[in-house]
């Protein structure tokens, strides 16, 4: 009986709030990533890998991060690495999105609280078609990881030998769900900063994956007419903030790093302006990098802190508040200065809901990040940009480092953690899991009365 009550008061606790439910489901795989791990043979060595780390690799697997407390090459077996492959394809796809489909192949119904927790992990807004965009993006993704994965193969086969033909696979996975994390000697892409085959592989699968599906779709359904004024503004928003992002961060990286001789001075030009590419696109939250971020300048640190924070597009493998949210947000601003009271881009009027809502977003990711790098400024001996560098890589779920994640405390590692959680299924839905209240339309409106600012 007292069983029975129980069951039903978490079953209604649960299903009363649907982040709740997302939120939940990324803990329980983490949780369950953790045990496998923590198992000897999850080890290249045999033996049982400590918890921290077990957590620490499992919860940067779920949230598609790359950071790492232990060399992923070295220090897993083959089982290990599959089941980090694993949890990064679940942390990619979406749990809830990948256990639909697998309903669907068994004949299940996804019923209406399904559906309605589906359309919060995909970020689709409303349900028409949900099931439908839902096997559309499973064979989206699972296309473009094969086809990458066979270019790995083939490009990684020179140099690892028979073991490329695993590889290949599970690094192209990694690297379309920006996870970063890299299935083999963490030297060899420092000595691929010029393969052409590698750079270009790895570019197109980082920017696809965190381009957003939606987006994605979108243009694929004007393939024919190729006329920009008759895509979504979403769409049109994602495109050109990619596009700005990656030209800057190339002429950004391009010049401060130049003469650099830990980094590009030894470099040819042509391998200098493709590392200077490279390095502008995998801060969209992919976490590989072809030269030692280690020896970069403070600028380049700085600069490469605010594209992680940006990160990707909206319903897509990547993190970071999102380059729509922050094109909203910049629109928002500029309004102060035209006269104007409404939101507008591309003849177009953004609501004032979607502002408030990216304001927040930007608002509560910034103080976030903030807290958790002053607790590791307390607790760590290192500088505050590579502590602020390591949580903003966290928090944008990227994977780049300074080379400081193995040396931290037990303590910082689990604060990293708290933030690649939040980072995956984003700082609205944790708040949301916690903070949501459903109450009725007030029906009248208060006397309104101006704030200096």
């Amino acid at each position: 009986m007292w069983h029975d009550i129980s069951h039903s008061h978490v079953q209604r606790y649960m299903q009363q709030n649907p982040y709740r439910l997302l939120a939940f489901s990324f803990l329980g795989v983490m949780i369950i990533g953790t045990i496998l791990l923590m198992l000897p043979m999850a080890s290249a060595q045999g033996q049982t890998t400590a918890l921290v780390d077990a957590a620490f690799t499992a919860v940067s697997c779920v949230s598609v991060t790359g950071l790492t407390t232990v060399d992923t090459y070295y220090h897993w077996s083959l089982f290990g690495k599959i089941v980090m492959v694993i949890l990064i394809q679940l942390g990619g796809l979406g749990i809830v999105s990948f256990t639909t489909i697998i309903a669907l192949l068994l004949g299940k119904r996804v019923g209406l609280k399904n559906r309605v927790l589906l359309s919060e992990d995909v970020g689709q807004e409303g349900m028409t078609g949900l099931l439908h965009i839902t096997k559309k993006l499973t064979l989206y993704t699972f296309a473009i990881e094969i086809v990458g994965g066979i270019i790995y193969t083939i490009q990684l086969y020179p140099y690892i030998g028979q073991a490329a033909l695993y590889t290949g696979i599970m690094q192209a996975i990694s690297t379309f769900c920006n996870a970063g994390f890299v299935f083999f000697d963490n030297d060899l892409p420092y000595a691929m900063v010029g393969d052409i085959l590698f750079n270009i592989n790895t570019a197109v699968l980082i920017v696809i994956g965190g381009f957003g599906y939606l987006a994605a779709f979108d243009i694929w359904s004007h393939r024919k007419v190729r006329r920009f004024v008759d895509l979504k503004l979403h769409t049109k928003i994602m495109l050109v903030g990619t596009a700005i992002l990656i030209l800057l961060g190339t002429i950004i990286f391009l010049g401060v790093e130049w003469s650099n001789p830990k980094t590009f001075g030894s470099l040819p030009i042509w391998n200098k302006i493709m590392a200077s590419l490279f390095q502008a696109i995998t801060p969209r939250t992919a976490g590989i990098a072809t030269v030692d971020y280690n020896a970069l300048h403070p600028i380049t640190l700085f600069v490469t802190i605010i594209l992680m924070f940006i990160g990707a597009g909206p319903n897509s493998t990547g993190g970071g508040v999102k380059i729509s949210t922050v094109a909203v947000t910049i629109l928002a601003s500029r309004t102060l200065f035209n006269n104007r009271p409404d939101t507008e881009i591309f003849e177009r009027r953004i609501s004032l809901v979607t502002v408030l809502k990216a304001n927040g977003i930007i608002f509560l990711s910034l103080l976030l990040i903030l807290i958790a790098t002053c607790y590791l400024a307390w607790d760590e001996p290192y500088d505050f940009i590579r502590l602020l560098f390591e949580v903003t890589s966290a928090f944008g779920t990227v994977g780049l480092t300074t080379g400081i994640t193995s040396d931290l405390s037990e303590s910082s590692k689990w604060v990293l953690m708290l933030v690649m959680f939040t980072g995956r299924v984003g700082v609205m839905t944790v708040i949301g899991t916690w903070a949501l209240r459903t109450s009725p339309t007030k029906p009248i409106g208060y006397a309104e009365e101006n704030v200096l600012l």
